[in-house]
């Protein structure tokens, strides 16, 4: 099982956010990557680096009514995709990579997501954390790439927990 911490920065221009390794020993507040989106864009568009300003580490575009979010790797191969019903009285989202799909229910609220596989596993859990900014518990088995994993996070927020100015 790997454990992060996603935390979305107060003061920033556009949508930003941090990922903190949640199993890092005591004193670990080391930023893992960080993932920027563009300022006033009618579709989300964001960018993940290494650390605070490194190197690439993946992307993610989604549609205008944020139901589809396609992601990408640090060399722009295709991770996955991403998608939420239009409608629908529970939250939830279907993640489709390499040729397998997962599934995700967050219930009515959306407080916490669990992903299954095929065969009712969970591979990924997506838990929203009570705080002043949006701030997310991600847990996975390794099933999913990490990249794929910490995006999905955001397009959790994107889609059920942000305005719609940002």
């Amino acid at each position: 099982m790997q454990k992060y911490e996603l935390t979305q920065k107060i003061l920033s221009w556009g949508p930003s956010y941090e990922v903190k390794d949640a199993m890092a020993s005591v004193g670990g507040d080391d930023v893992m990557v960080t993932i920027k989106g563009k300022l006033l864009s009618a579709t989300p568009q964001l960018t993940m680096v290494q650390g605070t300003d490194g190197a690439p580490a993946g992307s993610m575009k989604g549609n205008f009514m944020k139901t589809k979010f396609e992601c990408f790797g640090a060399a722009s191969e295709p991770l996955g995709t991403l998608a939420f019903p239009m409608l629908a009285l529970k939250k939830g989202f279907t993640i489709t990579t390499n040729g397998a799909e997962y599934k995700a229910d967050g219930g009515f609220l959306g407080g916490e997501f669990k992903c299954t596989d095929a065969a009712g596993n969970v591979v990924l859990t997506i838990e929203k954390q009570l705080s002043l900014r949006d701030k997310f518990a991600i847990t996975t088995t390794g099933a999913l790439p990490r990249e794929l994993a910490l995006l999905a996070a955001v397009a959790v927020d994107q889609r059920f927990f942000t305005d719609t100015y940002e």
